[in-house]
């Protein structure tokens, strides 16, 4: 009888499966077939039994064979009475079952140690991703600057993504440095990268950039950019509010605790000032109220209120 490894439902469930298939090919093992689960008997005590015996079937011309099942929940509970005839490691054959749901109701406690649980990976706080992600640079051999990442776990939460856009980013960078300019170049769309050019370029102040951008918004109904810019600039304005000692409870009361996007708001603040800012926050709720009647000023408004900001940054003085 084979090796049952059963691979449970999560987020990198797919990346887990390739990753043990190839484990199990460096290993010598031939991967003779992916079925559904489906396609055996109906969930019943036989469907299990099935399984196993055809992954002992598949491999003429080879000794180690593995075979993958998907959507094993079908098969219903694992039998107790077939937990004896499962080998370990270094099995002949190997079945694969991945499952699209939890595994509570398939396997019994008894099922422990008998087969093999693929889990998911250790959820990675939001504060310790950009560390984790500069950790994989490293891994993959690839030169990735603190800010770059930083801006990535900005703009993605999920690691799987982080974990494809590094290894773009890796393969497009050829062992150059993976910058802030290369996260913005690479990582996002056209509309995309406009938007990020745009909130940063506001925030240090940089004219330029936020007039090449704005050509490539405009014409774009005008709420979501000014909502954009809002939360951009949130936390200079809780940080004006607030005294040092009750900044970091303020800043983690409205969720602001993403590096990047903080960094962004306190340039703000030194380009600003905190009087500026509070009162370009209160042109930008005013728009917003607006802009859901029958009064909106339209993009006029918002780049009056703009180049209002714009014209007090101490780039510009």
């Amino acid at each position: 009888m084979p090796l049952l490894i059963a691979i449970e439902a999560h987020e990198a469930q797919r990346r887990k499966l390739e990753e043990t298939i190839s484990d199990l090919a460096k290993k010598g093992y031939d991967l003779v077939g992916k079925v559904e689960a489906a396609s055996f008997k109906s969930a019943s005590d036989s469907a299990w039994t099935d399984v196993l015996s055809a992954s002992r079937s598949g491999g003429l011309f080879s000794e180690k064979t593995l075979s993958v099942v998907e959507g094993a929940e079908a098969l219903g509970p694992f039998p107790i009475a077939l937990l004896d005839c499962l080998e370990d490691d270094g099995a002949d054959n190997v079945v694969v079952a991945v499952f699209s749901g939890d595994t509570k109701k398939i396997f019994t406690k008894e099922s422990v140690g008998k087969i093999k649980f693929i889990k998911a990976d250790t959820e990675i706080k939001p504060w310790e991703r950009r560390d984790w992600l500069l950790r994989m640079a490293n891994e993959r051999g690839a030169k990735m600057d603190s800010d770059a990442a930083a801006l990535l776990c900005d703009f993605m939460t999920s690691t799987e993504e982080l974990r494809s856009e590094l290894d773009k980013l890796s393969l497009a960078a050829d062992n150059a440095p993976i910058t802030v300019d290369t996260v913005r170049r690479l990582s996002f769309d056209e509309g995309g990268n406009s938007m990020l050019r745009f909130l940063d370029g506001v925030c240090e102040g940089r004219v330029a950039d936020v007039v090449t951008s704005l050509r490539h918004l405009e014409g774009e109904p005008v709420l979501p950019l000014l909502t954009a810019l809002y939360n951009r600039l949130r936390p200079a304005l809780y940080i004006a509010l607030t005294s040092p000692k009750t900044e970091a409870q303020f800043l983690a009361a409205i969720g602001a605790t993403r590096e990047y996007a903080l960094r962004m708001a306190r340039t703000a603040l030194r380009n600003f000032g905190a009087d500026n800012i509070k009162l370009f926050m209160l042109r930008l709720i005013r728009l917003s109220y607006i802009e859901k009647t029958g009064l909106s000023e339209g993009w006029p408004g918002f780049e009056a209120a703009l180049w209002g900001l714009m014209g007090n940054s101490e780039r510009t003085k």
